[in-house]
């Protein structure tokens, strides 16, 4: 029965959402701990050539000093505000952020993603004038933004077909996600892009992988830190794996859904640590510069005032 949903329609399959909603939403209410509905049947692997780790460079070039709206935020000793934007893959992003984070009083995280969206859908939703609605009501100081796995279809612009992944494609693929991360980027926002995981159908993953080559590419080139899921929901060999083994506790838990697509709550936190990692990071960053800058515009003391603030006689 998937086969055939696939054939229909992958994206269709991939976005309708119930999935990750009912994992995301009974993990709220369970502790974390998923429902039976959503444990994998078995622990059974399909074998897929691993993808080449084609982030590294991209996400070692990236800076991470801290945009203005990040350090004004450590300046002035407020909560970092964080939004994910995104398919229902940033659902689940969202998700594990927030559980990971929900504990800590300095940050908030707002849930921004849209289900059944991408670059390559603007004729039902214009990424860029949604993330710019949803900026003027609330300003961020961090954007973590995820898309891709609905693009894999074509795109019909000023009346010429672009295939997936065709010159077209990738010309206003990149002309969008320019435009959103320029438009971030004017309003002071700290940006971070997370990859798409590894897929249990392997047609559908072959196709994830060039998306996620394609998408290191454009944040290399625009210097933001790209975050690859792919190899963290992989298994040692680089296959696909229902189950993983939590670095933390290193207990084997249940981390994909049944469609083989969306990951459960607690792959969510799995894949979300090295970036929540990096975030803490840019934080302290961003408080030490804070530090020497305070120090920096401390007025000199004359000798007379040292003596003063010393107590001693002039």
């Amino acid at each position: 029965m998937n086969k055939v949903l696939f054939g229909l329609d992958r994206t269709l399959v991939l976005f309708i959402g119930i999935a990750v909603g009912a994992v995301v939403g009974i993990s709220f209410f369970t502790g974390g701990e998923p429902s039976p509905g959503t444990q994998a049947t078995a622990p059974v692997q399909t074998a897929v050539t691993p993808a080449p780790n084609t982030v590294g460079t991209a996400q070692g070039r990236a800076t991470d000093a801290p945009a203005a709206r990040l350090a004004s935020a450590v300046a002035e000793n407020r909560k970092i505000h964080i939004g994910v934007f995104g398919d229902s893959f940033g659902d689940g992003v969202w998700a594990g952020l927030y559980n990971i984070l929900r504990s800590d009083d300095g940050f908030e995280v707002h849930q921004y993603s849209e289900r059944s969206t991408g670059f390559t859908r603007y004729r039902s939703l214009n990424l860029l004038d949604d993330i710019r609605s949803k900026l003027d009501r609330q300003p961020l100081d961090i954007a973590i933004v995820s898309f891709g796995a609905n693009d894999t279809q074509g795109i019909y612009l000023d009346g010429h077909g672009n295939t997936f992944m065709s010159e077209g494609w990738q010309r206003i693929v990149t002309e969008r996600v320019t435009a959103v991360v320029n438009l971030l980027r004017e309003r002071g926002v700290q940006v971070y892009w997370v990859g798409l995981p590894k897929m249990r159908d392997a047609a559908f993953d072959a196709d994830m992988i060039r998306m996620n080559a394609f998408y290191a590419a454009r944040m290399q080139a625009l210097g933001v830190p790209y975050f690859e899921t792919a190899t963290l929901s992989a298994d040692s060999a680089g296959r696909y794996a229902p189950y993983l083994v939590d670095p933390r506790t290193n207990a084997r838990v249940n981390a994909r859904t049944n469609d083989g697509i969306h990951m459960t709550i607690q792959g969510y936190i799995i894949v979300m640590r090295p970036l929540t990692e990096r975030i803490r990071r840019s934080v302290a960053l961003a408080r030490a510069q804070a530090g020497q800058s305070a120090q920096r515009q401390a007025p000199a003391a004359t000798p007379n005032r040292a003596r003063r603030e010393s107590g001693s006689p002039s």
